[in-house]
């Protein structure tokens, strides 16, 4: 075979490839065509479907077959996790046979926006009214407990709580607080570590001679004589030694702080959910046997609670820990809803009130000025309803 041969028997196998590339380009258009044709949001015609019609048709349906009513569901167009807050950036309308759609399926994007997920969702999963809940507080009580409702980078500690420390019974699950601490500071003995002041304990020693003793040795007497407070001794004016002991216990320096944007998890005990128990069979009368009635329910007061959850960084709840165990006095501030600011907060001592207030300590005086007291004598009246003379 000479070389001209060869090349048009190269020229004619290029040809043919050329050839079969191009029908299978035109055919691939032709179904990206058709398939742009049928959206899930494009109305879908009912009856029957003549045979050979270029029309996408659902699982099971063959061409002539009457077509099954279609209609819209809610899907996830991403996987998200359990407690995450729906936006519609979150969810698409797809077209499901109306037999496979149960009366719990959300078929309205606007029923799912705002409510939070109760489980972990994933990517295409047809949305269910089951799955959603409005209040991630029933989230966290009915499903996971309390830890659902922790912030990341928190843990939650339980502080105790009454009337006037819970801002009057005013908090709830999911309100942002901030904790307001109020410290003693005593001075103490740096040797000892005990509270100041010392006491201080005298030994005097007096020499007796005896006079009916043979050998006539002295006799020695001790004395002790503890002083508590120690306090200390002054030199007065008279020339004479005397001791000075404080009139009361030492006075605390009293320091308060506080910790911000504290969020609660929940108020009072956490009471598990009741177990879902089968319906109770009734027994069945029997013949000349009166069934008592039951007796009517109590109503029953529900008592006050005493214990608050709080979400903090691991820092500051190691921090109220030691504010608890240390006997610290504790509030609670409850902020606005949305009011998650940080601001700048000094502590608040003796010395922050003399300086912000511009307190000018007032000099010693001779005089003072008192107010007026005067003694009146009561009469006691007699009881005018011929009583015993008690209270009414």
């Amino acid at each position: 075979m000479n070389r001209r041969a060869i090349a048009i028997l190269i020229f004619i196998v290029g040809i043919l490839i050329l050839s079969a590339v191009g029908v299978m380009y035109v055919l691939q258009q032709d179904a990206g065509d058709a398939t742009q044709d049928v959206s899930p949001d494009a109305d879908v015609p009912s009856g029957d479907i003549p045979p050979g019609d270029d029309v996408q048709l659902p699982p099971g349906v063959e061409p002539g077959d009457p077509l099954p009513e279609m209609v819209e569901v809610v899907v996830s167009l991403q996987t998200v996790p359990r407690g995450w807050q729906l936006t519609e950036a979150e969810l698409f309308i797809d077209m499901r046979l109306a037999t496979s759609v149960g009366d719990n399926v959300i078929t309205n994007i606007k029923d799912a926006v705002g409510l939070y997920a109760r489980t972990d969702i994933f990517q295409g999963e047809t949305l269910t009214f089951d799955a959603l809940v409005i209040d991630p507080t029933i989230l966290g009580a009915n499903e996971y407990g309390p830890s659902s409702l922790i912030p990341p980078g928190f843990v939650a500690a339980a502080v105790p709580m009454d009337r006037l420390s819970g801002v009057g019974y005013g908090l709830k699950a999911g309100d942002n607080v901030d904790i307001m601490l109020s410290f003693l500071f005593y001075q103490i003995d740096e040797q000892f570590q005990t509270y100041m002041q010392n006491a201080a304990v005298f030994f005097l020693e007096d020499f007796i001679e005896a006079v009916e003793t043979e050998d006539t040795e002295a006799l020695v007497t001790q004395d002790v004589i503890i002083i508590a407070p120690y306090g200390r001794f002054e030199s007065l004016p008279t020339g004479d030694l005397a001791h000075i002991a404080p009139s009361e216990a030492q006075r605390p320096v009293l320091v308060s702080m506080i910790l911000q944007n504290a969020k609660v998890i929940q108020v009072g005990d956490w009471t598990p959910p009741e177990a879902v128990q089968g319906p109770t069979p009734t027994p069945e009368p029997v013949e000349g046997e009166v069934t008592p009635s039951p007796a009517p329910l109590l109503p029953t007061g529900t008592p006050f609670p005493k214990v608050l959850l709080v979400a903090l960084s691991p820092q500051q709840q190691l921090f109220l820990k030691y504010a608890v165990e240390s006997g610290a006095d504790i509030d609670f501030a409850l902020r606005g809803v949305q009011d998650g600011q940080l601001y700048s907060v000094q502590n608040v001592d003796i010395n922050y009130l003399l300086e912000k207030f511009n307190i000018q300590i007032p000099p010693n005086f001779n005089f003072s000025v008192d107010a007026v007291i005067k003694e009146v004598e009561l009469t006691p009246t007699p009881n005018q309803s011929g009583g015993d003379g008690a209270d009414s």
